[in-house]
């Protein structure tokens, strides 16, 4: 129970935090404003009361060796300090116009920053040492003109593995006991042994648990953070394949036809202007060009080099363009945003030779006009925000060697084409959406499903919710799970039979969500009679074997009277039909919570027998077994037959008997609760 109580730490330290802000800020303000004083006292003895809730969940709080012990003392020990100053500033405030009372400011003052130095290592154990003082944004890999210089490790799989899992595994914060940051700890391993298996990539769990499926809870990085792409898990596997030398140079190890292709993305052509005979713009010359609507500056005074811009000009004349073919070499910024260029007009701008950043933002360009560009062997920058261009322009962006910034927010580039572009060009920085790597798998919430009861006698009618503008909702019947090509939602509909709805959420520059999905049982068969192998725990017996047919489902409190509770067993039970009837599936409904050392069935199975004595198994299904506390719920399992026409079905409803090793009382006895079987 204590560990559970500490987990709830991270969500606690925050409200001490701003309350502690809060009468700070009041404390200002009151030397002015003497009624906010009133408030004080209250503030305080709240402040005081979540201060020491979260000093002692953090002290609870399961650390699992994770932790550098130096940053969890630091934070400890100043979070303390915060908690026992807390408690005297609101006995000096008490003892305000004092001579002792006089100290209540500047010990105020002495404690916001003590908070402040508590929050630091706080955040240093969850996001390292550095993370006030690393650059903002993943650092840039790095550039060359040939691919055989780099260092695999230092240069292609460290900012890899720093991208995607530093954030857990750095000196200050060592998830699962392992380091990741230095060459030692990589080698060294984890608590669940060794990580890196050199040359052999398939037993490295370095490289295995990225392969993962993301709701794997073993995958890395967890659910939420974006992995590695395809072309980066195969060079963390090659280099590992190689013998994961920490030394090695590209140009020193084997390379397939593959490995070769992914390497020269990471070949950047260095841009450099020949400035030599070129004469600077005049003064004549910039008045000039002004007169005709364009604005041309140098880029400093000693520069031959020039910024010219035509932007919002929705009237432009491809004469007017030509107009700037005199000081061609001299532009090396080029700004058409908002303006009516198109296709034809691009062809004067691909004379502009030594152009490095070019603005189309918001014009009527098209792929058609890109490939003018390909030309301008200098360009670094290309803003295409708002534009026609489509997939067919990435072929032409893709042969200008010294593009590093692409915008394409608001094109008709299409996802899949981009994410192909991308591995094949990992140097190029591309706006295309919001940056995965800030909001990791970027999802939409899953739609609701909602029905006026989950079980039903003759139809039901279901609806599907989300309170977010312009997204399909796409569902399936059947169990099987729905993507963009399954039943578009219109409006609500009815169901018939017995079925599992499935229903996710899409939207065009958003990941799918996750899948909602929702059991609706109908009564098929009604039951003559139902028989317990065993009966349930004296406290938890409702009205006997009478209430798993009754149709008066149980509330998420199982002492509601209406569960049947079995400690340490299983319930088996015998149904009889009353007559020879066909059966499709078989649905049991079951409660959990942990807390309460209640768990989900982990087996179900349903047998058909003719006399009520012989039984033949015809189906079942296993069902996962928590990983951690859970809220009370209830759920319903549907076990679908092979159609059989029989009397009797024995139903066995198997329980995991024991609380399992994370539980706070592991190997204590455990139980199942059941409160309805439905016969379809």
């Amino acid at each position: 129970m204590g560990e559970i109580i500490g987990r709830f730490h991270p969500l606690i330290v925050h409200l001490p935090i701003g309350m502690l802000i809060l009468a700070f800020i009041i404390e200002l303000m009151s030397k002015k404003k003497e009624y906010l004083r009133l408030a004080m006292p209250l503030i305080l003895k709240v402040t005081i009361f979540f201060t020491i809730l979260a000093w002692f969940t953090g002290w609870i709080m399961p650390k699992e060796g994770e932790f550098d012990e130096r940053l969890v003392g630091l934070h400890f020990w100043f979070a303390l300090a915060v908690t026992i100053i807390t408690i005297i500033l609101y006995l000096l405030y008490q003892r305000r116009g004092t001579k002792i009372g006089r100290y209540y400011f500047p010990l105020f003052v002495i404690n916001m920053a003590l908070l402040s130095l508590t929050g630091h290592f706080g955040g240093s154990l969850t996001h390292g040492e550095d993370f006030l003082t690393k650059p903002i944004g993943t650092k840039k890999l790095k550039k060359v003109s040939d691919v055989n210089s780099l260092v695999i490790y230092d240069d292609l799989v460290q900012p890899i593995l720093k991208k995607r899992c530093f954030s857990c595994h750095n000196a200050g914060k060592k998830k699962g006991g392992l380091l990741m940051s230095t060459h030692e700890g990589l080698e060294k391993g984890g608590d669940e042994g060794i990580v890196l298996v050199k040359g052999k990539a398939n037993a490295s769990s370095l490289y295995t648990r990225l392969l993962l499926p993301i709701e794997k809870e073993d995958r890395m990085p967890p659910k939420g953070k974006k992995g590695p792409s395809k072309n980066e898990l195969k060079l963390i596997a090659w280099w590992i394949n190689q013998g994961a030398d920490f030394t090695s140079k590209v140009g020193e190890t084997e390379k397939n036809e593959e490995i070769e292709s992914i390497l020269q993305g990471y070949v950047s052509s260095v841009s450099k202007l020949d400035a030599t005979g070129l004469e600077p713009i005049t003064e004549e010359q910039i008045v000039s060009f002004a007169n005709n609507g364009i604005s041309v500056f140098p880029l400093s005074a000693d520069s031959p080099f020039a910024v010219a811009s035509l932007a919002r000009n929705t009237d432009l004349k491809k004469s007017q363009l030509k107009k700037l073919r005199s000081i061609t070499k001299n532009i090396t910024e080029l700004d058409l945003s908002f303006t009516n260029v198109d296709d034809a007009m691009l062809s004067v701008v691909s004379s502009f030779k030594n152009l490095q950043k070019l603005k189309l933002q918001k014009t009527n360009v098209s792929s058609k006009g890109i490939k003018h560009l390909k030309s301008l062997e200098h360009l670094q920058s290309l803003n295409l925000y708002g534009t026609q261009v489509d997939d067919a322009a990435l072929e032409y962006l893709s042969e200008m060697p010294a593009l590093n910034v692409l915008y394409l927010w608001q094109t008709n580039v299409e996802e899949e084409a981009l994410q192909e572009f991308k591995l094949k060009k990992p140097l190029l920085s591309i706006s295309y959406k919001i940056d995965d790597d800030i909001f990791g798998d970027a999802r939409l919430k899953p739609p609701l499903i909602t029905a006026d009861k989950d079980i039903f006698e003759d139809t039901l009618r279901i609806s599907l919710d989300l309170n977010f503008k312009n997204v399909d909702l796409h569902y399936t019947t059947n169990g099987s799970n729905p993507d963009s090509t399954s039943q578009k939602y219109t409006g609500p509909f009815l169901i018939d039979k017995t079925s599992t709805i499935k229903a996710v959420s899409i939207k065009s520059g958003w990941g799918t969500s996750e899948i909602a999905d929702g059991l609706f049982t109908k009564i098929g068969h009604k039951v003559a009679e139902i028989r317990l192998e065993e009966e349930p725990n004296d406290k938890y017996k409702a009205k006997g074997a009478k209430s798993l047919i009754d149709f008066e489902k149980g509330s998420i409190s199982h002492v509601d009277g209406k569960w049947l509770g079995y400690e340490g067993k299983h319930m088996i039970a015998t149904i009889d039909l009353g007559t020879r009837k066909t059966v499709n599936s078989v649905v049991v409904s079951a409660l959990e919570n942990t807390s309460s050392y209640i768990f989900f069935p982990k087996q179900i199975e349903v047998a058909y027998s003719q006399d009520g004595t012989t039984f033949t198994s015809n189906n079942r299904i296993d069902i996962p077994i928590t990983d951690g506390p859970t809220e009370p719920s209830i759920k319903l399992f549907l076990v679908e037959l092979d159609a059989v026409e029989t009397q009797f079905l024995k139903l066995s409803v198997i329980g995991t008997l024991k609380n399992p090793d994370w539980h706070p009382a592991p190997g204590a006895k455990n139980w199942i609760f059941v409160d309805e079987v439905l016969i379809d």
